[in-house]
């Protein structure tokens, strides 16, 4: 199966990486075209609301044991 890049997966990855290697928010904000750093924020904490909620559901998530008949 194919999974086309979109702009927008593009850019949090961008976002991200940056962020996550500790890279100034200022940057990051300036590489995004933001006008604006409390734009910057928003965005970036957005994705970390969405983490947060996978690893969530990877901790509530328990396997089926399979049984041997």
């Amino acid at each position: 199966m194919k999974d086309d890049v979109t702009t927008y997966t593009a850019r949090h990855s961008f976002a991200t990486i940056l962020k996550n290697a500790g890279v100034n928010i200022f940057y990051i904000s300036e590489a995004l075209g933001h006008a604006n750093l409390s734009t910057t924020k928003g965005y970036l904490a957005s994705f970390e609301n969405d983490e947060k909620k996978k690893m969530a559901t990877l901790l509530t998530t328990f396997p089926v044991a399979k049984t041997k008949e």
